[in-house]
Formats: C-alpha cells, structure tokens, sequence
C-alpha cells in the first residue's frame, strides 16, 4: 500500500498532467481491448433537454428492483399511495433478456460548481450505465432497448390511469358527501317545520280542552244579552180595561 502511494505520487510529481491524461487513455483503450464488455451511458440530462431514454430506464427497474435488487431506494410522491422502488445511488442490478444478462449501475456523482447559467442544473449529476458483452452488442441495441421503452409506457400509462382514477373515485366521494349533506340540512330543515307546526297545534289544543267553561261562559253571556236586548226592544202589553158600572148596578158602555 505504501508503495502504490510512493508510485502516485512519484507520477503527479514528476510527470505533467498533460502526459498523465495520455497514459490514463491508453491504459483505458487497453483495458477496452482485453475486456470482454462494453459499457453504455445513458445521462439524465442531455445537454439541456431532459433524457427520455434515462426516465424510461428508471421506470423499467423500479419494477424489477423490487424482486431482484438487494439495496433500493425508496420514494413515495405527494398525495400518493404507491410506493416507487429504484437503485441507490451507486448500486447495480443484474437482468435478463432473452437469456442475456445484463448489469445496470445507477451512478451519481457531484456536479461541479457552474459560475453562470441561463438554466440551473441540479447538484447532482445522475446517469446509468449499462454493461453488456460484446458478443451481445447487437442483440442488446436492437430488442433491448425497444423493449425498455414499450414497457415504461406501458407503466407510465397505468401510473396515469390509475392517478385518474384516484382523482375521479376523489371527486365522486366529494360529490356524494355534498349530496348527503344536503339532504341532511333538507332534512332538518322540514323536521324544524314540522316540530314548530306540531308545537302550535298542541298548543291550540290545550288551550281548547283548558277552557270550555270559559267558553260556554260566554255563550251563556251571549244569549242573556241576546234576551235583554231583545226584553228592552219591545213594549209590554197594557192589562184589559174593567168595566165600567154605574151606581144602580147597570154596566156602562
């Protein structure tokens, strides 16, 4: 150990960093030469516009993450139920296609610090790299991939689906509870009445069965003034005149 760091920095000091650059691109142009794999990036952002190809990856191995990922990374989106299964950042997963296997890495690393930029970019600089062997190159670049973006968008149209379902089943609940709350105030609202009708009515009741003297009272009354008016309208009648007798005893006409 002490003598591969004697050798590094023996290396920085005495060779210049454009000679290192050179010997770092043959080194990696043999290593490519003697390995039997090639390697693919597929970045996040692509210049300035945002990859399809990456959202479409990321899609594909959340499904399969969740089975053969040993570590994942776990994420929940606002307002949602689901639960989105991915790589950590760093990790590999291994699939198989058609027989074939294959390795996906998700690297993330630290974007270097921009001085000015019309459009900001994140901090972290995403991306997956897909290891394959060569002998499958052409298998891989050809199916694979094709069969990568049918199925995100087949996922990313249940996803949707099943996001307007969500609202629709939202909407249709609030639109039910609005409907019973309604007919509940409805509902009191005509009970209100009926209570208040009914509070009258017993109360003209009582009072009919409390006084019925106090009724035939006054019809009584009624009737006594009735004759009184009616004793005080006529004139009584003068008695029979007696006859009239003179001293003899004889009748005078």
């Amino acid at each position: 150990m002490g003598v591969f760091a004697f050798c590094q920095s023996f290396m920085y000091t005495v060779f210049p960093p454009e000679f290192r650059s050179a010997l770092l691109k043959i080194f990696n142009r043999i290593f490519n030469c003697c390995s039997s794999y090639c390697y693919f990036d597929i970045t996040e952002i692509d210049g300035v516009n945002t990859n399809e190809l990456y959202n479409a990856v990321q899609l594909y191995l959340s499904s399969s993450a969740s089975i053969t990922g040993s570590r994942l990374s776990l994420t929940r989106a606002l307002n949602s139920s689901a639960i989105t299964f991915g790589l950590s950042n760093n990790d590999r997963l291994v699939d198989n296609f058609k027989g074939v296997d294959v390795v996906w890495e998700h690297v993330v690393m630290q974007r270097q610090s921009q001085s000015f930029s019309w459009r900001p970019m994140p901090e972290e600089k995403r991306g997956f790299v897909l290891k394959i062997k060569k002998n499958d190159k052409s298998l891989i670049l050809n199916l694979y991939l094709d069969f990568i973006m049918e199925r995100a968008t087949d996922i990313s149209e249940v996803l949707i689906k099943n996001r307007r379902d969500r609202q629709k089943a939202i909407s249709e609940l609030l639109d039910t509870l609005k409907r019973r709350a309604e007919k509940r105030s409805s509902r009191n609202g005509v009970s209100i009445e009926k209570d208040s009708m009914e509070v009258e009515d017993e109360e003209q009741e009582k009072r009919a069965l409390e006084s019925p003297e106090e009724e035939c009272g006054l019809e009584e009354g009624c009737e006594k003034e009735e004759k009184k008016t009616e004793t005080k309208g006529t004139v009584a009648p003068f008695p029979p005149a007696l006859p009239l007798t003179s001293s003899d005893g004889l009748e005078i006409v």
